[in-house]
Formats: structure tokens, sequence, C-alpha cells
């Protein structure tokens, strides 16, 4: 049987990465929402023909018939309910960041640590078909040793209407240190299998709290990474993972866009040109039907919430656990810190909280 779910928050991620793929599944079965904001919640409900709606999340908690929610709403509610959630005995996928703070999020792992119920962190990159034939290479040693990762992830976020105002404020889990950043922090210990020691960071906000910014890190396995974010520039999402023995490249958002460039070969050697032509020739019957699901980056969001169901049901465990979201969490609060102050700053000497954006540094022109 379907795993009955409710979901908690009803925003533009919900409507159009979430709902689509949970409707996709006949491991789910959605049976309610609930959003203060009505109009929200009747524009999602009807589009998905959800009847049960609720304006106060409590309520949706008290529905017997629900089995498991994700927690979809705004950053500092994250905790409180997933806290109430586990009380009501559901199944739990909290959207990433974790949380606002570290005490917050052990609060957190403590209270899961004594329940039965599975907790998962909503890292959909971590199903990104690409990313995971990309840790299996790396872990097979076909780079060899690791020495440089490098990632651009884009977007023309600014310049949509709807856009939430908690969502352009650092300190409530908006800007690029907390909504886009965080999925490469943990991108890189999934791939890499390896920590982030430390971060030096720097944004530039106008009007929005940090809506481009470029990061550095080092590694505890002795490699360089570095990542640049905006939200005011066209849609790009890549990975660019150098080792010893070659390199991989990796573009979420293209059926062909995983590459491999062994040791002494130039991307525009004919051989290799010719190579990556047939490689994607090759894979054009399954461009062509994704296309019409919504490609590959929209498919991670299908296999998270796959995975999320079979755990359930299996009873095996989950694949993105609140130790996962937990240290995404710190690496990106310490890049807040580094922000603010201008200086690398150590994951082990994060603060506790987001470091909020100087009131002189915002610039509202």
């Amino acid at each position: 049987a379907p795993v009955k779910l409710g979901i908690i928050g009803c925003g533009n991620v919900t409507r159009k990465r979430h709902l689509p793929a949970i409707q996709s599944l006949s491991d789910l079965q959605l049976v309610a929402l609930a959003d203060i904001d009505v109009s929200r919640l009747d524009q999602a409900g009807d589009r998905y023909g959800i009847q049960r709606r609720y304006s106060d999340y409590h309520d949706l908690l008290q529905d017997q018939d629900i089995e498991a929610v994700a927690v979809c709403a705004p950053l500092e509610l994250h905790v409180e309910m997933a806290l109430a959630a586990l009380d009501a005995g559901k199944h739990v996928l909290i959207e990433k960041p974790l949380a606002p703070s570290l005490d917050q999020a052990d609060e957190l792992i403590e209270r899961a640590e004594g329940s039965p119920c599975k907790v998962m962190v909503g890292y959909n990159l971590r199903w990104h078909r690409l990313v995971r034939q990309a840790r299996e290479m790396i872990r097979q040693g076909k780079l060899g040793q690791t020495e440089l990762a490098v990632a651009v992830f884009t977007a023309g976020t600014h310049y949509k209407n709807d856009v939430l105002e908690w969502k352009k404020r650092r300190a409530l889990g908006g800007g690029v240190l907390m909504e886009f950043a965080t999925h490469y922090f943990d991108l890189w210990r999934f791939l890499l299998q390896t920590e982030v020691e430390e971060v030096f960071a720097a944004t530039r906000s106008n009007g929005w709290d940090d809506v481009t910014g470029t990061l550095s890190a080092s590694l505890s396995d002795g490699a360089l990474a570095t990542v640049y974010f905006s939200e005011w520039t066209s849609e790009r999402n890549e990975v660019h993972i150098y080792g010893q023995a070659g390199s991989l490249h990796l573009s979420l958002y293209r059926f062909d866009g995983l590459e491999f460039v062994p040791l002494f070969t130039a991307p525009g050697q004919i051989g290799h040109r010719l190579s990556r032509a047939a490689n994607s020739i090759r894979h054009i019957p399954r461009a062509l039907a994704h296309f019409r699901s919504g490609g590959e980056y929209y498919a991670s969001f299908i296999e998270e919430w796959r995975h999320f169901a079979r755990a359930i049901r299996d009873d095996v465990p989950v694949g993105c656990t609140l130790h996962d979201g937990r240290c995404a969490l710190q690496i990106a609060l310490a890049a807040t810190k580094s922000a603010s102050t201008g200086q690398p700053v150590s994951v082990k000497a994060a603060p506790s909280r987001i470091v909020p954006l100087p009131e002189d540094v915002r610039d509202d022109h």
C-alpha cells in the first residue's frame, strides 16, 4: 500500500517540484496539505485534487490517516514542525537547510533517536542520476586523488515577483549561502566522501541579502573546493571535479551532462568530441522520455520521494540523515560568519546560529 502523506508548506518548490513528483509515484498517496496562506493552499489543492486542506499544521498532524509529512515551511519553523510531527507519530522529510541553529538541530537529532519514525533531510541532488554515476566513478578510483572541486549554481530568482520575503534575508534562511550553497556543502560530502574543514565566503547584496556569492573551502582529504552562486543571472547547475588521474564534469540540467576527461586529454581533441557526441546520441531516447516528465533535475525529486517511501515501507535507513543535515548546516553557518567578517572560518568554530548580514552592507536601491 502507498504511504499516505501530508505536506506542510505550499510554496513554489512544493507546487512545482514536490507535488508533481509525488503524484507520479505509486509508492505515495498525497492526502492533505497545510499552509497559513489560504490562496497558496487552494492553488495547490485545486491543481492536484487534494481535498483535505488545513490552515493550521497542527490539524494536519492530528489526521490519523497520515503516516508521513514533509516540512516545506520557512527555515525558522523546520524544527518546531518536525518535532510536532514526531510527537504525532509521523515519519518526516524535512527540507534543507535542516535548522536555523545547531542547538535546534541537536534537539531534533536527540528526539529522532528515541523515535521509531524515519526522518530524512531533502537534499535532492543525492538522487540525481548523474551524481550517482559520478559518485560510483570516484569510489572506483577513476579520478585518483581529488585535487580540486568547482561548482556553479545560478538562477534568475531575483526577477520573479512571487518570492517570499524570508527568502531575501540571510537571518531568516534566505540568500545564496543558506538557500543555494547548502546543496553543495552536502554534495561535496556525498560525492567525495570527505569533510569540509574551513571556508572563506564573500557575497554581494542589492535589496536582497547575499544575492551573489563565492566560497572557497579546504577539505579534509587535502583537496580544495570553490563554488559560485547568483540569483540574478541565467540558469546553471554544474560540478567539476579534478583528480590526479582525470576529471569529471557534471551539468545537472542536461541529460548527457556527465563527462569524464582522462589524463592528457584535451576537451577539444577530435576523438574526445566524437565520443561525447556518440554518448549524447545514445541517450536521446531516455532524454525524450525524461523531457516529457520534467527532465533530469526534476527526476531527482522523484527518486528522492521514491527512496523516502521505500525507507518507510521496508524499514531501511534513509539516504540523507539528520547528521548529514547538521554537517551541511554547520558549514553554512561558518560561511555566514566568514561573509560577515571577511575572514576564513574553521567549520568546527562555526557560530551556533546564522550570522546576519550587517545592516550597513544591505543596499536597497
